[in-house]
């Protein structure tokens, strides 16, 4: 079942019964029986009976009554849907429907606000429509019933609220893990289960969970960081043997909320990140820096990890971010990868915390032999790749989109350092405004596949 991009054009109709008229190159390519003369046509899950004639054009034309428009809850003027025919229930699928849920804000009364991933969403939308998809955003706080839901979609440039078809696929992008502990989330996500609509990204997972996952993969542990859930005691024997540690929140984002201890001669230092700058801080003893974590600690788990002597610019810790997706076969591919540099005198490289984004061969050339360069990265890729497939193989739930952290030591070893199920997309803009990233291509592309699946299996 293959879908065709064609032109809908609406037209006006008195007819007791309404009709679809279709050019005689598209009733071939959707191999339409030749004396079909009834048929059902569907949007998702709104359906309605036409007649169905065909016309002598030669492109890939559809024109179609408002009334089929109105009742399938299509958009008004002429634009093109892909279409496909499924033969054993004549019936004709008609845009396939693509939303994004998300928390949305309002800068006014009338303009809503997407924060982070507006530009994003942007592309996603600016890219449905030159391929023929329907494609909105919209949240848990939308009314949702079963043939619509209020949501959002672009038209020049600016978001309208409308009720839209039902969507076939949902991309979770909700950045606060307690809305997806919500009822709300739960009730929708049962929703969709119950009606067999695929949705990915699934759920958030922590730090804790990820390692469990990778670390039971042979061929990956000599790339991870000695990791463990944290303990006094532990935090105690590991400082005899690891140098530096970090305490990271498994729940934790954007590189908040971690602290780095090394031990001293003296004691111990203690730095931590925060939004506003970085602070250190020395102890003397084991039982004085526990007090001082103590109170964070009981705030929410932590994992503790041992620190890695990681290549430096300038200074600054150095990693990579590998941003991977399902392609349109189910396989997963690199679609972006970008260096991340500290800001001077941090630890943590995230954007977010004043972090430089800067070019991976870039950071590559400047501390190993041009001879070397195709290896490493080569290397990290694989390894990028290598978690992506174990991550998505070992969860629970749907993954389409994985941002994978690297990094590589003084020695040139690589090690995996985090991923990230709801990734960043500060990290791979646009080369130019009109143009899309890759992510986004590739994000619906693999909504696409997962709607071909689901229409196949019915």
């Amino acid at each position: 079942m293959n879908f065709l991009a064609a032109r809908v054009i609406p037209i006006e109709n008195n007819a007791p019964v309404p009709i679809i008229q279709v050019s005689e190159a598209l009733a071939k390519k959707l191999k339409l029986p030749e004396h079909i003369s009834l048929c059902t046509v569907q949007c998702s899950r709104n359906t309605t009976t036409c007649n169905i004639v065909t016309i002598n054009i030669e492109e890939n034309v559809l024109r179609m009554d408002r009334s089929i428009q109105k009742s399938l809850l299509l958009f008004d003027d002429e634009r093109s849907y892909l279409i496909t025919y499924n033969i054993e229930s004549n019936t004709l699928h008609i845009g396939p429907v693509i939303a994004l849920l998300t928390e949305i804000g309002m800068k006014d009364e009338e303009c809503i606000d997407l924060k982070s991933i507006e530009e994003y969403c942007m592309e996603l939308a600016n890219y449905s429509e030159d391929i023929g998809v329907i494609f909105y955003v919209f949240t848990l706080h939308n009314q949702y019933k079963e043939r619509h839901i209020e949501g959002y979609y672009l038209e020049n440039n600016s978001w309208n609220k409308a009720l839209l078809p039902y969507p076939q696929v949902v991309h979770n992008r909700l950045h606060k893990r307690t809305n997806e502990k919500s009822e709300m989330f739960r009730e929708f996500t049962n929703q969709l289960q119950e009606w067999e609509i695929p949705y990915f990204n699934d759920h958030f997972l922590n730090k804790w969970t990820v390692h469990e996952q990778l670390v039971h993969a042979d061929h990956l542990t000599p790339y991870l960081p000695e990791t463990a859930l944290f303990s006094a005691k532990r935090l105690e024997s590991w400082l005899d043997i690891h140098s530096t540690l970090f305490l990271k929140p498994i729940n934790g984002s954007q590189g908040k909320q971690i602290f780095k201890v090394c031990k001293t001669q003296d004691g111990y230092t203690l730095d931590y990140s925060s939004l506003q700058q970085q602070v250190s801080q020395n102890y003397g003893s084991i039982t004085d820096l526990y007090k001082r974590l103590s109170p964070e600690i009981k705030k929410r788990q932590y994992i503790l990890q041992q620190g890695v002597d990681l290549l430096h610019l300038d200074g600054r810790p150095v990693d990579f971010r590998y941003l991977c997706h399902r392609s349109g076969e189910n396989r997963w591919q690199v679609t972006s990868s970008t260096a991340r540099a500290s800001k001077s005198g941090s630890f943590v490289s995230n954007l977010a915390q004043g972090g430089e984004m800067l070019s991976v061969q870039h950071v590559l050339r400047t501390k190993f032999d041009t001879k070397e360069l195709p290896q490493i990265r080569k290397l990290l890729k694989e390894l990028a790749l290598e978690v992506a497939n174990e991550i998505g193989a070992g969860s629970d739930g749907i993954f389409g989109e994985l941002g994978i952290d690297l990094a590589i030591d003084t020695s040139g070893h690589p090690w995996i350092i985090e991923v990230n199920t709801k990734p960043s997309k500060n990290l791979d803009q646009p080369v130019n405004p009109r143009s899309i990233r890759p992510s986004a291509k590739a994000a619906i592309i693999y909504c696409l596949y997962l709607i071909h699946e689901h229409l196949k299996e019915r």
